[in-house]
């Protein structure tokens, strides 16, 4: 079995588990998820120019990067993961 997930106006609305004999007589627009195109989630996009899966927007600071997944614009989380992301004032805030 393969997972795929289903795309309307770029979004995926579904992630399934089917065989590819019977994704043809699925409705909807189906895209099989691989290596390639990364993990899909309901809620995130479909870019068709890279053949990619992307995550929903965790903030509406964060920017995608060139492996499209999607960073703070000051950089990663410190190690080891103590903070949280503050969205107001843009910086990683002690838990």
């Amino acid at each position: 079995m393969i997972r795929y997930a289903r795309i309307d106006n770029n979004l995926v609305s579904n992630v399934f588990i089917c065989s590819d004999s019977e994704i043809i007589n699925m409705p909807g627009y189906n895209i099989k998820v691989t290596e390639q195109t990364r993990n899909a989630v309901v809620g995130g996009t479909y870019d068709f120019g890279n053949a990619k899966f992307i995550d929903p927007k965790p903030y509406e600071s964060w920017i995608l990067d060139e492996d499209f997944n999607w960073v703070s614009p000051v950089g990663p989380n410190p190690e080891p993961l103590t903070k949280l992301w503050d969205e107001d004032s843009q910086v990683w805030a002690d838990r």
